[in-house]
């Protein structure tokens, strides 16, 4: 029987229980995410890949996740939102489970196409959600919170994954644990009860036009440069997500377990922090005004274009010059991710968000999240190709594609939410006002 919508939490326990639970069925979901690169090089020997196979394996999920998002997102917007994201989470959970006992390569990339599916449909409405719990000032931090899940889920997967492959002799065990517990998780997300839709804006939904067509979305100046920002964040952190630990092992000679700690470090404990610090200040930015939060967003992402640069250039007797580095650089880009959500929530209203969050996911995850692998995968190849040493040319072949295309795709990214700074306050005006941009 379906829900139906019920007023805001009365108290902000409540809304502290909904935003924990979904936490940490962001947290499932990263974790998920991160299990074939942290066990990267043993899928790699089992099947026999080259760079740009790994690339396509990487980004396969990616791929399914940016068509599925959209359509996702819009049934979000028209059913319960707990419906579509417990459901995705008991989905991603059987495909996880399933790549641990699939034996061939092209099954495996099936199950993570599985896995793509399921988690296309979280982070919309999940989005939607906390967007009708939480006013304007304060969402930032809410999901920066929320999004906590991306580098503590990144960090457990580093953490524990090769000790897990490595105890049980098989990279496949993390993959079957990994899942028990997103069951569960779905469950208790199912049970939870709705705020209504537009309260944290003082809106209801019938009070504004309902505009059901994509192309509307699109009038929305401010959606193109949050579409450039998402898709270049996406093309820098999922390149870096992918071939860290490759890095680690091929240039600079680290084993496994040592290579997934300082991935560890570099993606989850920075990360982290990022996400601490950037809700905060994002939402002190946005009490000034919208586009101040925007322009804060650009500029951490400039700066972590630069100290990506520097990270990646370090020699392999600098290591230490790498993980400092492109720390820096992974915390100050991560801030991003606490304004993505929150910015669209002020251009777009209560009832087209998830599709609109949906709509930004899915072009960003296809140009950036699978477009970051696969490039950097397809440079690494071509730059191996030139020498005739076959593993100092990989080595050296991926460390120089990632110094390339990680500073680049997090400059882009600050281009994008530049130029959206300069629309957001025209934008969040028609959206109070209910009115269809021309």
């Amino acid at each position: 029987m379906t829900k139906s919508p019920v007023e805001a939490p009365r108290s902000h326990s409540k809304a502290g229980y909904v935003l924990a639970l979904l936490f940490i069925g962001n947290l499932l979901n990263f974790y998920d995410r991160a299990l074939p690169a942290v066990v990267l090089e043993p899928i790699k020997e089992e099947y026999g890949l080259d760079d740009t196979q790994v690339g396509i394996l990487a980004s396969a999920f990616v791929l399914v996740a940016a068509v599925a998002g959209v359509p996702l997102g819009r049934l979000a917007d028209r059913i319960p939102r707990t419906m579509v994201a417990g459901w995705g989470l008991i989905v991603w959970s059987a495909f996880t489970a399933a790549g641990g006992v699939l034996t061939s390569f092209w099954s495996f990339l099936a199950s993570r196409v599985g896995v793509g599916v399921g988690e296309a449909s979280y982070g919309p409405a999940t989005g939607s959600l906390i967007s009708d719990l939480y006013p304007s000032e304060r969402r930032s931090r809410a999901n920066s919170l929320f999004m906590l899940g991306f580098p503590i889920g990144t960090l457990l997967a580093f953490l524990t994954a090769g000790a897990l492959a490595v105890t049980f002799d098989s990279w496949r065990a993390p993959f079957l644990i990994a899942a028990v517990p997103g069951f569960i998780v779905a469950v208790l997300v199912l049970r939870i009860r709705e705020p209504r839709r537009g309260a944290a804006d003082d809106m209801t939904v019938a009070a504004a036009p309902q505009r059901s067509s994509l192309r509307s979305l699109l009038r929305v100046r401010s959606m193109y440069g949050l579409i450039i920002g998402f898709a270049g964040y996406n093309f820098a952190a999922y390149a870096i997500g992918t071939f860290l630990t490759p890095v680690l092992q091929r240039y600079y000679g680290l084993d496994l377990v040592d290579a997934g700690v300082i991935g560890g470090v570099v993606i989850g404990i920075t990360g982290l922090i990022g996400l601490l610090i950037g809700g905060r200040l994002l939402d002190r930015a946005a009490r000034r005004s919208l586009g101040a939060r925007v322009r804060t967003a650009a500029y951490s992402l400039a700066a972590a274009a630069v100290f990506a640069l520097v990270g990646f250039a370090a020699n392999r007797d600098r290591l230490w010059q790498l993980v400092l580095f492109l720390s820096l650089a992974y915390l100050l880009g991560i801030i991003y991710l606490a304004a993505a959500v929150p910015i669209v929530s002020d251009v777009i209203g209560p009832q087209q968000r998830a599709g609109a969050i949906g709509l930004m996911f899915a072009v960003g995850y296809l140009l950036g999240g699978a477009g970051g692998p696969i490039v950097v995968g397809i440079l690494s190849d071509a730059l191996a190709a030139q020498s005739a040493d076959t593993t100092a040319a990989t080595a050296q072949g991926l460390q120089t594609a990632m110094m390339i295309g990680v500073p680049v795709a997090f400059a882009v990214a600050a281009i994008g939410m530049l130029a959206a700074s300069r629309s957001v306050k025209t934008d969040h005006e028609a959206m109070l006002a209910g009115e269809v941009p021309a």
